[in-house]
Parts: structure tokens; sequence; C-alpha cells
């Protein structure tokens, strides 16, 4: 089946705020819940389909690889902006959007611990890293669980106390109307329990930040913006709970000689006028080693050279890209007298008359302080 474009989904435009977002999911959301259309099978359907488009779109991102490469954003664990949806799963979600509005599909449950955010590291790289591939080795300050009270924010040789307020189910649930609504019990935080006397080596956070040295392979081809996800990589998840990842968000530094576009390497040559009308070979700096590059007589200003399968590889395949040569013609502002007569009689020869002016003492002068 085809994906809708995820904007089209929401029914707002590419520019639309997280506000905007958010807004207009609420309320298509509410429109197709299969709560609210038990008679509709399409129902379910479209309602996975508004809230993969959502999870997508509200994540800063996740949106600009979509935005970028759309469906077929680049995976590998590089981009993949792609979104399964179990909407039975998607409790704390909902929560967040519509303040447990939905509460009367979904089961009450008792919180298991508290999942470990996810964490982000920016990673600059050298283009030729990007185009070659590199390994780099980095250091990220993870929060961890603590060792001396192995993770429960408790005091040693204390225990955590199920929560009074929801008897240990982390939520309270409340009636407004025709709505069964559900929240995080403001007591316990929804974690279900309470702590009597914190832990002293991490303050009853039950977590204390390590530095954890970390050795990333970045793949042939890596552009800027991609992500790269390490699964697990990220704050360590309490109560049983899982850990969260760590997004590297590689940048890669701007080149003195190249530009990238696409999988494309462009830089400019310049010549000599007497290399652009008779021709030459010249070496041609690309991003592996120097190339002789046959210029041919009669080339203009801003000619473009290509040198095939010089560019960057593909991330999902071996081809590579091409290296584009931009000419540029060296015009020189400085000649002696020799030159400049040189140059007229060459004007006369192509029919071009220049009326040469002798040049004043003054002018005389400044050339020997040029």
């Amino acid at each position: 089946m085809v994906k809708r474009d995820y904007y089209e989904v929401l029914e707002v435009s590419s520019d639309s705020t997280l506000e905007q977002l958010k807004k207009s999911y609420r309320r298509l959301a509410m429109k197709y819940h299969p709560d609210q259309n038990p008679d509709d099978n399409n129902a379910a359907e479209k309602f996975k389909e508004l809230t993969e488009a959502y999870q997508v779109l509200s994540d800063t991102n996740r949106r600009a690889q979509y935005d970028r490469f759309g469906h077929d954003a680049p995976d590998m664990g590089f981009g993949g902006v792609g979104t399964h949806v179990d909407i039975s799963s998607m409790t704390d979600f909902f929560e967040s959007i519509f303040g447990s509005v939905f509460g009367g599909s979904m089961p009450r449950r008792r919180r298991r611990g508290k999942p470990g955010r996810d964490l982000k590291y920016d990673l600059t790289v050298s283009l030729e890293d990007a185009v070659r591939g590199a390994e780099a080795k980095i250091t990220v300050p993870r929060p961890v669980r603590c060792d001396t009270c192995n993770g429960s924010g408790a005091a040693k040789g204390t225990m955590p106390k199920k929560c009074v307020q929801c008897d240990g189910s982390g939520t309270v649930r409340l009636q407004q109307g025709i709505f069964s609504m559900s929240t995080v019990c403001p007591a316990c935080g929804g974690q279900g329990e309470t702590i009597a006397e914190s832990c002293s080596s991490c303050d009853g956070r039950g977590l204390v930040v390590k530095d954890e040295t970390l050795e990333i392979t970045l793949p042939p081809g890596v552009d800027d913006g991609a992500v790269k996800v390490v699964s697990g990589g990220g704050e360590h998840g309490r109560g049983g709970a899982p850990d969260g990842d760590l997004l590297i968000m590689v940048h890669v530094d701007k080149h003195e000689h190249f530009v990238r576009r696409n999988n494309d390497l462009h830089s400019v040559l310049r010549i000599t006028y007497p290399q652009a009308v008779l021709g030459d070979e010249v070496d041609v700096r690309t991003i592996d080693q120097p190339v002789k590059l046959r210029i041919r007589p009669g080339t203009e200003h801003g000619q473009v050279y290509r040198l095939k399968a010089k560019g960057v590889p593909g991330l999902r395949s071996n081809v590579r890209g091409d290296h584009m040569v931009h000419i540029e013609i060296d015009v020189p502002t400085k000649l002696t007298d020799r030159q400049r007569e040189i140059v007229a009689s060459l004007g006369r020869e192509l029919g071009t008359e220049i009326e040469m002016k002798s040049p004043t003492f003054v002018d005389k002068l400044r050339s020997l302080f040029d």
C-alpha cells in the first residue's frame, strides 16, 4: 500500500508549527478514533495513519529527515522515519495529547518503572570521512542506574513503598461527563511507589551521570543531517523499564575545495586565457587523488567538465556520484607594455580594434609600488 504524504494525512501545510500539527491531529483523531466509529471498519486504519504521521512530524529530527527524503529516508540506522503504530500500547502518548479522553478503550495498567529518555550527541566529521566512511570514538555523558540503590532512589537499607494515593497503579482516574479520564498520579509521579528516604549517591533520582565511550561506524556516503540511532544507548530505564536510545546527529564540515550536492561533488578550476583558447591537460584535485583533465580548445568561462564516478558513494549501493569541475578563466589585471601590445595585436587579428592609452607618469610611478 502506497503511503500518503504525512502533511496531507494531517491536513496541514509543510510549514505548520508544532501547535498547528497537534491541533489538527486532535481534531482528526477524535473524528476517526475507533471508539467513536464502532461500525466503521476503516476507522482504526485511518486513526493509525494519523498517529504515525503525527509521531514523525512532531519530532524535529524525524520531520527534517522526512522533509528531505520523504518515505524513502535513509535506513541503516540513519533516518528511517517510518513507524509501526500499535494503539493498544500507546496510552502514554495519547495522554500527552488528549489528557486520556480515550480512557474508556484503554485498559488500566500498572506502570512498571520509568523508561529512559533518548539522548542526543552532535558528531562533526570532515567531508573526506563522510565520503569514505570512518570509525569515530565518542564520549557521552550518560545517566545510568545508581550502584548504591540499584536505581530505586531509596536510601541504602530501605525500599520504596507502594503509593497509597494510586494504590501502586501509577495513575488516578477521574470522571468528566461521558469521558473516563486517567492521569499520572501526582503523589508518585506515575511510579506507583514513593520513597521515604532518598539515596545519598543519586539524591533519590535513581540515576547518576557517567561518561561512556563508544566506537561509532559511519558508512561511506553519510550526509550532513543524518541520524544514527544506537538502540539502548540512552538514559537507563528504572524499575525494569527499557533504556532510551542514543541519537547521533551527523554534521559534515564545509570543505575548502568541494561542495556536495546529493552524491555529486563540485569544484572550481581556474585556467588562463591561452589554456581556454588552445586547450591543455591539467591536474584536477578530487576527493581521492588528483586526476588528469583535458581542457578542450575553445573552452568558455562557466563550462562544466564531468569526472565520472569521482563523487560520493550511495548509502544503499556502491554507485558513486560524479565530480563536476566548473571552469573559471583567469583574466590578468596587470600587464607589461609588451603583454598589452600582444593582446592588442591578437584583438586586431580577431577583428577587435582596441584603443591603447600610453601609461602616464603617475601610472608608471604607481607600478613601482605594486
